[in-house]
């Protein structure tokens, strides 16, 4: 092959892919959200032998259009009301085209020079919108539970010196985690990774609002620091998954500087919240945190996976934790392009060009874009909980901070049960609805308790597509409660 057969290949698989494309961004209005088809029915459209013979990527491409697509959760529809995944925009998706056209090892400088410039570009417009300074820097991710665990290693490495070289036994004692119930599972697990332990993670209990409960912060950290164990690290939600709450972050970082200790801000969905004039201060303390996650592949519409870790005192503090020279990189280059090496400010070595989607995103919407967005969710997100109250069969949990809204479906009969019958029938609505392909939104536990969970999330959904869906919930329900199976 030459280079140019291979400018004509992708000509024409260019044309193929764009109609494939552009078609079901066509059909996400009417488009089943969900798929009927079983992991067993799956299984016998993909239950192939290992290909011998290659074959032509038009029949690929067919077998793509025919089998994958129409069985994919149609994530970008306006009727998707699930996990924080929304609707990329189209010069992301183009983009992440581009970043494999040009196949950039964003790791090191000298394999990408432009994806380094544009990475550090773009990090430093997210530092500038949540209120960091000049001397802030950070490093992409993978999304935000990678993000929590570059954070954590900060966090953890900053107790001891030591520990970075020797591991958690040079440390002075057990080292801590504060977080709210509320917070991401991959605070859990990044706790373990770092060599901390489950146990090592405090849980804290939220109160009516969700919110983290201060006074039970600081009395555990006393207990704690009473048995010789250390604070190491206390994790503010910024946009919980479950309930978009946001915890007192001014309260959070004062506790933090009194106990010494790192304060992280979980702010992957929440985040966005800073391009709204008018909602920002919900985020206000933000700045005060020592690192922060945020998510560009949740409230900014970039396409999977682009998820960020913010450090508040610089690059330093992310080289000081990660950075490590192999012998293949390790040559004398003069040292300026070294600071663009940006496998030394995190654990992937080979890194795709992620920066190149976040930058057009950025350059293309711009803050007025996405500010006028997020409030146009806020305003339908109010709208939903508005028509909830107003239905007798419903009831709303926790308040609208961001774009989530929480209920139960409660009509006269389900009052009357257990709660954990009231579980089963919040779960078996849930259930239908999914199984309608209509619309989807998941469930989850608050306070011990089934809820059901609504994001809006999509820039392609309007009023319209709110109003649908309390229509659907209404008559699924009623449907459930004449079938009575789960009652």
């Amino acid at each position: 092959m030459t280079s140019e057969s291979l400018r004509e290949e992708h000509e024409r698989l260019g044309l193929a892919v764009t109609r494939l494309i552009s078609e079901h961004a066509g059909r996400l209005d009417s488009a089943p959200v969900t798929s009927a088809a079983t992991p067993a029915d799956l299984k016998l459209l993909f239950d192939e032998p290992l290909p011998i013979a290659g074959m032509p990527a038009a029949e690929i491409l067919s077998q793509f259009e025919r089998d994958v697509a129409p069985h994919a959760m149609q994530v970008p529809s306006p009727h998707y009301f699930g996990q924080f995944n929304p609707t990329p925009l189209a010069i992301g998706v183009w983009a992440d085209t581009l970043c494999s056209a040009l196949n950039q090892n964003a790791g090191a400088w000298r394999n990408g020079p432009t994806s380094a410039l544009i990475e550090t570009q773009v990090l430093r417009w997210l530092c500038e919108l949540i209120g960091y300074g000049s001397e802030a820097f950070g490093v992409l991710a993978s999304g935000g539970s990678e993000a929590n665990l570059i954070a954590l290693k900060c966090a953890r490495d900053s107790v001891d010196g030591t520990i970075r070289a020797q591991g958690m036994r040079p440390a002075r004692g057990d080292l801590v985690v504060y977080a709210s119930e509320q917070c991401h599972f991959s605070v859990v697990t990044g706790a373990l990774k770092q060599e901390m332990g489950r146990q090592s993670l405090r849980k804290i209990d939220t109160d009516e609002r969700f919110h983290i409960r201060v006074d039970l912060l600081r009395a555990q950290i006393g207990e704690d620091r009473s048995n010789g164990r250390i604070p190491c690290c206390i994790v503010g939600m910024a946009g919980a998954t479950s309930t978009g709450a946001i915890d007192p972050l001014p309260e959070l970082a004062a506790i933090a500087h009194e106990n010494d200790c790192w304060f992280h801000v979980d702010a992957a969905y929440g985040g966005g919240l800073a391009f709204s004039d008018k909602h920002a201060e919900k985020l206000r303390g933000i700045e005060l945190a020592n690192s922060i996650t945020f998510d560009p592949h949740k409230w900014m519409f970039v396409p999977f996976s682009c998820g960020a870790t913010l450090v508040r005192d610089g690059g330093n503090i992310l080289r000081d934790s990660f950075d490590i020279s192999p012998e293949y990189l390790s040559e004398d280059r003069g040292g300026a392009d070294v600071e663009y090496d940006f496998f030394r400010y995190g654990q992937m070595g080979t890194r795709r060009f992620n920066a190149l989607k976040l930058w057009m995103a950025f350059k293309f919407m711009g803050k007025r874009g996405y500010a006028g967005t997020v409030e146009r969710h806020l305003e339908l997100t109010r709208y939903l909980a508005a028509r909830l109250d107003e239905l007798p069969d419903f009831e709303r949990v926790g308040e609208i901070e961001t774009a989530v809204c929480c209920f139960r479906y409660l009509p006269e009969r389900v009052r009357a049960l257990s709660g954990a019958g009231q579980d089963r029938v919040q779960q078996a609505l849930q259930q239908r609805v999914e199984k309608s392909g209509k619309a989807f939104f998941p469930s989850t536990i608050l306070h011990g308790r089934r809820a059901l969970r609504v994001n809006i999330n999509s820039y392609l959904t309007e009023q319209r597509h709110v109003d649908d869906l309390i229509e659907l919930l209404q008559s699924e329900g009623k449907i459930l409660m004449q079938e009575g199976k789960s009652i």
